[in-house]
């Protein structure tokens, strides 16, 4: 006796017909009938009654169904406590990406990440930026990977840089963009992604240095809406470069930030905690020269 006899013992009972039975089993209506015959001579009882109409179980069915509902409603059971038990041993990476940090990283990085580590489940999501520090800190996630970090007692791996460029529509910019200076940056307004957080990358700091005022708009947070009303001409944006292909198409004037120390910065991000091998074994791959 086995587990398929008495599922498709069951499954004929319930249908009464070998042939719907056998089609829910995915099996052929031989295999199943010559199955269901062998359980017969196992048990010992007749428990379908055939015909041309179908089959009518027989008292000795009627007797055994709930036994043999239960026997496979517990393998079944059996089977999920084990596949949960076995998933659950398995060690889980949970990453949470910053908006607009995939076009930093090299191609395929991640693909290469998950490749490398097979015995390792990642859990990757993107999020608003200031949300995966949100997640971080709940700890919800174990790294997020973010540009421009807030204030925070973080362990940090940095894994991309780039400039920063001003980007606007020609007729926002009434200086020479070649020889532009932080003074000339006080004629613009600035979409920024809400108002939570270093969110201009040390631009507000640099000009603040120095006395100077930046305006902002901060209403929008999702950087897609930030770069439609930018290109509609309504105010001007900071994007890496490697964010600049939407605004160049555009036609947009587009040039660096005149302060150094502005800079897309992305890093990995961690709580002070102490880490498991594996995980510094991810930080060393992600943030390894080879990876950029």
């Amino acid at each position: 006796m086995n587990i398929n006899q008495l599922e498709w013992f069951c499954l004929a009972y319930e249908a009464r017909s070998f042939a719907k039975a056998a089609e829910g089993a995915f099996v052929s209506r031989q295999a199943l009938g010559k199955a269901l015959a062998h359980l017969e001579g196992e048990v010992g009882a007749q428990l379908f009654e055939r015909s041309e109409a179908g089959v009518t179980p027989t008292g000795a069915a009627d007797a055994a169904y709930p036994i043999a509902q239960r026997i496979v409603a517990d393998e079944r059971a059996l089977r999920r406590a084990c596949a949960e038990a076995s998933q659950a041993e398995r060690p889980a990476l949970r990453i949470a990406i910053a908006n607009g940090v995939l076009r930093s990283l090299p191609a395929g990085l991640l693909a290469r990440l998950e490749a490398a580590f097979p015995t390792l489940d990642f859990f990757i999501e993107k999020h608003y930026f200031l949300e995966c520090f949100d997640r971080l800190e709940a700890g919800e996630v174990d790294f997020a990977l973010c540009p421009a970090p807030r204030e925070g007692s973080y362990q940090r791996w940095p894994v991309a840089e780039e400039r920063v460029f001003v980007v606007a529509d020609n007729a926002l910019v009434s200086f020479d963009p070649d020889t532009c200076t932080l003074e000339d940056l006080e004629s613009l307004v600035f979409f920024l992604p809400g108002d939570r957080g270093p969110n201009d990358l040390g631009l507000g700091r640099a000009m603040a240095e120095r006395g100077l005022t930046r305006r902002t708009n901060t209403q929008y947070t999702d950087y897609d809406f930030i770069t439609e009303k930018v290109i509609a001409g309504q105010g001007a944006a900071l994007a890496p470069e490697s964010a600049l292909a939407p605004f160049v198409e555009a036609g947009l004037t587009t040039f660096p930030v005149p302060e150094p120390t502005v800079r897309w910065r992305v890093e990995l991000l961690a709580r002070q905690r102490e880490l498991t091998e594996v995980e510094r074994q991810v930080i060393a791959f992600l943030t390894a020269p080879a990876s950029r």
